[in-house]
């Protein structure tokens, strides 16, 4: 073993040129872990120097060989076994740099907090009662310089992003206290003052990353957007609605009015031509005072409250309108009911001849609802539904509603409308 390496057999040669060439890898290993691990400076250069040492002495070694190098070789007088022992030196002392900082990191220490610290995806910094900073992480930096293009130096730096009339940089949303950074992401500031156990008072900031919030923010408000447009046909859509169904009843009523003048007209040339004729009988008298009313009140004055259309008609063919409860606010439901009361103030004076009609509005969670009556003379048989009833029933099963009819013991007209959901004409 005191021989030189030179002259040392082939052998033993390759056995300090492998073992040589595992220490040289051991240190690449090192190298790498103590570099990602971020080890003291110190610490990393004296892996690195062994390391260089290590890889000059191999490449010595390669040069002086039987194998590489020949009779040629630089012939170092060296004996074999201090090389050896040089070697094995290197390679402990890289396994030892390795397994040191192992053993390290496996325990707290004031730098392995302040490396999760700073290596947190949440913004973190602390000021303490003068408004230092005492602590602050490299995301709360980040976004500082995003937002103000600086870092954090006094605790009012801070704060007047919290300012409404606060301009952030170019590039950056301010919405309170959030703000959606150039890459789309979007960080909340919360603040938060507290005494640790000493007494002393901090104040802490936190950046939480509110992205996916905000971007559900988004999907919301644009929705409730498309929603309020749609709303807005809607009610365009309904008024249009509501202005073509006045004209169908406006027509109507004027078919009716046609058809009581017709019956008037026949009735009255009868009466002409009738030879034994002596007064007017109270029935014709009774038809033209009805037609002259349905002409002197009609759907063609739609400014006019249609309750108030309904109370003179009934003044007029001398009908007393009793009314209870109150009509709802909503125009739609309010216009079908009154729809249904002006039929039967139609059908009391031109079928039952009574003097008196009975609206009853109601309302209850579910619905509202008008329940019509009258004191006219009681039904013959079982009231057969004619063309105004149809209609009205056909409007009331559009609204989703229903509508009953009653023939005994008295005639009984009810009309509900639900809730859930607005009446459409």
């Amino acid at each position: 073993m005191m021989t030189c390496f030179f002259k040392i057999d082939s052998a033993w040669q390759i056995f300090l040129l492998i073992l040589n060439q595992l220490t040289v890898f051991s240190y690449v290993i090192s190298i790498m872990f103590l570099f990602r691990r971020g080890c003291s400076p110190a610490k990393l250069i004296g892996v690195i120097s062994a390391f260089i040492l290590t890889v000059i002495l191999y490449i010595t070694l390669q040069l002086d060989s039987r194998i590489t190098g020949g009779n040629s070789g630089i012939h170092l007088h060296i004996p074999y076994i201090i090389l050896l022992v040089i070697v094995v030196l290197s390679m402990i002392y890289s396994l030892w740099a390795l397994l040191s900082e192992t053993r390290v990191r496996k325990t707290i220490s004031k730098n392995s907090i302040k490396d999760a610290f700073d290596n947190l995806p949440t913004g973190v910094c602390f000021f303490n009662a003068a408004g230092l900073p005492v602590l602050c992480n490299r995301m709360m930096q980040r976004i500082s310089f995003s937002v103000c293009g600086k870092d954090l130096q006094f605790i009012t730096e801070i704060e007047e992003w919290f300012y409404d009339d606060f301009t952030p940089m170019s590039g950056v949303k301010k919405l309170n206290r959030t703000f959606i950074l150039p890459d789309g992401k979007a960080w909340h500031i919360i603040k938060r003052s507290f005494d640790n156990e000493s007494g002393n008072a901090y104040t802490q900031f936190i950046a939480a990353d509110v992205t996916e919030l905000y971007k559900k923010r988004e999907e919301v408000m644009q929705e409730t957007e498309h929603l309020r447009n749609v709303q807005e046909e809607l009610q365009r859509l309904s008024a249009n609605v509501v202005a073509v169904t006045r004209e169908e009843e406006i027509l109507n009523t004027k078919m009716r009015v046609h058809d009581e003048m017709g019956r008037c007209l026949i009735a009255a040339q009868k009466y002409l031509k009738d030879e034994n004729k002596k007064d007017i009988p109270d029935s014709i008298a009774t038809s033209w005072q009805r037609a002259v009313s349905m002409i002197k009140y009609n759907n063609d004055t739609p400014d006019e409250d249609m309750l108030l259309q309904i109370r003179k008609t009934c003044e007029f063919v001398k009908l007393g309108f009793v009314m209870t409860g109150k009509l709802p606010d909503i125009a739609n439901v309010a216009y079908i009911l009154t729809c249904a009361v002006r039929e039967c103030v139609t059908n009391a004076v031109r079928y039952a001849e009574a003097t008196e009609l009975y609206a009853d509005f109601s309302e209850n969670e579910n619905c509202w609802g008008v329940t019509l009556t009258n004191n006219g003379k009681l039904p013959d048989g079982e009231i057969t539904e004619g063309g105004g009833l149809s209609s009205l029933r056909k409007r009331v099963e559009r609204a989703g509603g229903q509508m009953r009819v009653e023939s005994f013991p008295v005639f009984k007209l009810t009309v509900t409308l639900p809730k859930e959901k607005e009446a459409i004409i």
